[in-house]
């Protein structure tokens, strides 16, 4: 097990004693944290840096704020809770379509990487989400007009149907 797992794990363990919870399954983990479903039918997300827990906290809120359930047909989950001591995010579990993972996005700004780079991430996106790209930008638009930017746009994150 890396030692970044084991702090995360620790956590989770605290948040699910603290709130009543068991833990389950690993469902899935990345670069900001891993992610538990628990016997409450919900996932907690467990973030390993505090900085991307309150991007990942108050884009919930922002959604909430917003009744974002779901965006042209795909689902997005619901914070149920979270803890900002343990930085965790406890929401409800989606089924594919739906967005979801939110520690990499930007609340109110896009944002401020150089054009270079913005084409770039353009390209690898076109490429990995081929002909549903369209779709992705679409979803996208729809996020911003929240004054949601997402930036870790990725085929996990944005899952179609099949």
């Amino acid at each position: 097990m890396a030692d970044w797992r084991e702090p995360l794990l620790l956590r989770a363990n605290q948040y699910a004693e603290r709130w009543d919870r068991t833990i389950r399954h690993e469902l899935g983990f990345g670069y900001d944290g891993i992610v538990f479903s628990t016997n409450c039918q919900s996932a907690i997300k467990v973030v390993r840096y505090e900085p991307l827990y309150l991007r990942e906290r108050d884009v919930y809120f922002r959604l909430q704020e917003n009744g974002a359930l779901n965006i042209l047909g795909f689902d997005v989950p619901s914070m149920m809770n979270h803890d900002d001591e343990l930085w965790v995010v406890e929401m409800t579990i989606v089924s594919p379509p739906f967005v979801l993972d939110f520690a990499g996005a930007y609340l109110d700004r896009p944002p401020d990487f150089p054009d270079d780079v913005m084409e770039d991430w353009q390209a690898e996106k076109k490429e990995q989400f081929g002909d549903r790209w369209t779709m992705v930008q679409k979803i996208m638009r729809e996020f911003r007009k929240m004054g949601v930017y997402l930036a870790d746009v990725k085929p996990g994150n944005i899952m179609f149907r099949d």
